[in-house]
C-alpha cells in the first residue's frame, strides 16, 4: 500500500480551505453581480433623467415662444400693421443691399468649425463661448408664416439663453441694423424644427426627412432689426450632414 500524499488531518484542512475559498469566491461573484445590477439601474435612471430634462427644456422653450408671441402681439411691432409713420417709411438702404462675403466670411468659417464638433464633450460650453465672443443675439421663430403686407413673413423674437435659441444673429460691423444669421448648431435639425421652427423659411437646404446633427452654412441669412422688430431680408443656404 502506497503511503498517502497527505495525512488525513492535512487533507481535511485542504478540503476545508478549498471550500472556504470557493465560498468566498462565490460571495465575491455575487457581490460584483449585485454592483453591476445596481450600476445598470443607476445608468437607466440617469438616461431617464436626461430624457426628462430634454423634454422639460422643450416645454420651457414652447412656453417662452408663446409668451414672446403674446408680448409681440401686445406691443404691436412696426412690422406688423402699425400705421405708417416717418419712422417706418424711411428706406434702410444698407439693409436692402446684399451682404458681401468679405463681411461675414470669417464669422461663418468660425461657425462651421464649431458646428463640426457638436458630438464632443463640452460642445454646449463651446457654443456658449462662441455666442459670448461674437456678442450674438439669440432668436427663435415664434410664427413661421405670419401674414404681413399680404405675404407670409416669419416673426422672430429674442431669448436669453443659448440652449433655448434656434438662430444666432451676428451684427455686421458698421451696420447696426444688419445681421448675418445662422442656425444654432447644438439643436438637432429635425422635421419639427424645419416645418414649425421657421427653418424652411429662413434657409434653403437639402433637408427632406429625418434628423441631422451637423450643419454647414454656405450663406448666412440676412436679417434687419429695427426698433426691436426682426425681419428677414434674404434667406440663407445651409447643408445638413
Amino acid at each position: 500500500m502506497e503511503p498517502a500524499l497527505f495525512s488525513p488531518m492535512v487533507a481535511n484542512i485542504i478540503i476545508i480551505l478549498a471550500a472556504t475559498i470557493s465560498l468566498v469566491a462565490l460571495v465575491g461573484v455575487a457581490y460584483n453581480y449585485s454592483i453591476l445590477i445596481s450600476n445598470r439601474d443607476k445608468f437607466a435612471k440617469i438616461d431617464k433623467l436626461e430624457h426628462e430634462l430634454k423634454s422639460l427644456q422643450q416645454d420651457v422653450q414652447e412656453i417662452r415662444k408663446h409668451m414672446t408671441k403674446a408680448q409681440l402681439q401686445a406691443a404691436a411691432p412696426i412690422d406688423k400693421g402699425v400705421p405708417v409713420t416717418a419712422v417706418n417709411t424711411q428706406k434702410n438702404k444698407t439693409a436692402d443691399k446684399e451682404l458681401q462675403p468679405e463681411v461675414w466670411q470669417q464669422f461663418v468659417d468660425d461657425y462651421n468649425n464649431l458646428a463640426k464638433s457638436m458630438n464632443v464633450p463640452k460642445a454646449e460650453e463651446a457654443c456658449e463661448n462662441f455666442a459670448r465672443d461674437y456678442k450674438l443675439h439669440l432668436l427663435i421663430c415664434v410664427e413661421p408664416e405670419a401674414q404681413s403686407a399680404g405675404s407670409a413673413t416669419p416673426v422672430y423674437a429674442p431669448v436669453d439663453k443659448v440652449n433655448l435659441s434656434n438662430y444666432w444673429a451676428w451684427n455686421v460691423p458698421g451696420q447696426p441694423e444688419d445681421f448675418a444669421v445662422v442656425p444654432n448648431p447644438f439643436v438637432e435639425y429635425n422635421e419639427k424644427l424645419h416645418h414649425e421652427g421657421g427653418m424652411k423659411e429662413t434657409f434653403a437646404s437639402n433637408y427632406e426627412t429625418g434628423s441631422f446633427r451637423e450643419i454647414q452654412v454656405k450663406l448666412p441669412a440676412h436679417f434687419s432689426q429695427r426698433l426691436g422688430a426682426w425681419k428677414i431680408v434674404q434667406p440663407g443656404v445651409i447643408r445638413l450632414k
